[in-house]
């Protein structure tokens, strides 16, 4: 998946949702079909994913990321999750 394939407003699809489990110190993505464990990047993506742009999201995990841009691991991670169905366009 390319960035310009990639949605323009994440959000989590449908029956999808961002979790932390404090029993096993976790952050969780859990949809109907399983659980996916994201590290603390990940979650921080995931949690940003409420229909404000990709820009918009870059510029505010650049505020948190001390060691490069993280654009290229949004764009990545965000076409990892929309292969999987677990994004749509909040645009939709």
């Amino acid at each position: 998946m390319t960035r310009e394939s990639q949605t323009e407003r994440p959000r989590l699809a449908p029956g999808v949702r961002y979790r932390w489990d404090a029993m096993r110190e976790q952050h969780q993505l859990l949809f109907p079909e399983g659980l996916l464990v994201l590290n603390e990047s990940g979650a921080a993506i995931v949690q940003l994913c409420d229909g404000r742009t990709t820009d918009q999201m870059i510029h505010e995990l650049e505020d948190l990321v001390t060691d490069g841009n993280p654009a290229d691991d949004v764009h990545q991670f965000l076409a990892r999750l929309a292969e999987k169905g677990l994004l749509r366009d909040g645009n939709s």
